[in-house]
């Protein structure tokens, strides 16, 4: 009786080890694509608000991660002038997406 029940006893414990065991090639090394939305770049009137448009970014294991792009904005909307900002995302596995810019002109208005 002892000898009938090793065997898949063996059985049991090699197949949970297989099946347990993480491969190498599951590994996340797919960074998050980040989208604008709205005009790039975005014209704007000196002394008015800006208002960003924002961006969706997405990534193949995490879905949709949007909520978590940090944005440098730097906007001085009382100087007429050229402004970046970027756009920044990481996926839970570390991966970063490109980082991704709109300019944003200030300009003066009649």
């Amino acid at each position: 009786m002892k000898n009938k029940l090793i065997i898949p006893i063996i059985f049991f414990f090699v197949c949970t080890l297989l099946f347990s065991c993480k491969k190498e090639d599951s590994k996340d090394t797919t960074p998050p694509q980040i989208t604008l939305l709205g005009d790039n770049p975005y014209t704007v009137g000196m002394g008015t608000n800006y208002i960003d448009s924002g961006v969706t970014a997405i990534d193949d294991i995490d879905g949709d991660i949007s909520a978590s792009v940090q944005l440098t904005n730097n906007v001085n909307m009382s100087v007429v002038g050229n402004y970046t900002v970027k756009y920044n995302v990481s996926d839970k596995a570390g991966n970063s997406a490109p980082e991704v810019t709109r300019t944003v002109k200030v300009v003066i208005t009649k």
